[in-house]
């Protein structure tokens, strides 16, 4: 895998911290991410769903949401917010087909989006999108860290 996980976690990461409309990351389940104890709305948090490995790459599969906090009587917050946090959405995948990202990685597919209204202990709206990264992997078995393992190569 030319990128590792944590890497990839990293880049997400610095395209939050960087980008004006987001204010903070989280990397893990979204629900974990709205019941921390200081959250800082607009939110983006990143989950890991289910991949698959082939012989020239790692499909990692990342559920991106994109939300903003509203006032439960001020209904008419959560166009504004869909709006805002849509346009972040299409942000995101523009930055992953970029030059920095083609070395290592392409986007699978179309990107699904899907919108949401969470009415838990924050009032919160936003988007769902799952992006689907082929990370390449240049099965280079020399970099695997055995002790005198013999693959039968020679």
């Amino acid at each position: 895998m030319d990128k590792t996980l944590n890497q990839i976690k990293k880049e997400f990461s610095e395209i939050a911290n960087e980008h004006r409309q987001i204010n903070s990351f989280f990397f893990g389940d979204f629900v974990d991410a709205i019941n921390r104890d200081a959250v800082e709305y607009p939110l983006m948090v990143a989950t890991i769903q289910p991949g698959t490995i082939d012989d020239e790459s790692i499909f990692v599969n990342l559920q991106i949401i994109i939300c903003d906090k509203y006032n439960e009587s001020n209904y008419s917050q959560i166009d504004e917010i869909h709006s805002d946090c849509l346009q972040v959405c299409n942000d995101i995948r523009i930055t992953l087909k970029q030059y920095r990202f083609e070395d290592y990685l392409s986007i699978e597919g179309a990107i699904s989006t899907d919108p949401f209204i969470n009415r838990g202990a924050d009032m919160t709206a936003g988007w769902t999108m799952n992006v689907g990264l082929n990370v390449y992997d240049n099965e280079d078995w020399c970099a695997i860290p055995y002790d005198n393992y013999d693959f039968g190569n020679e």
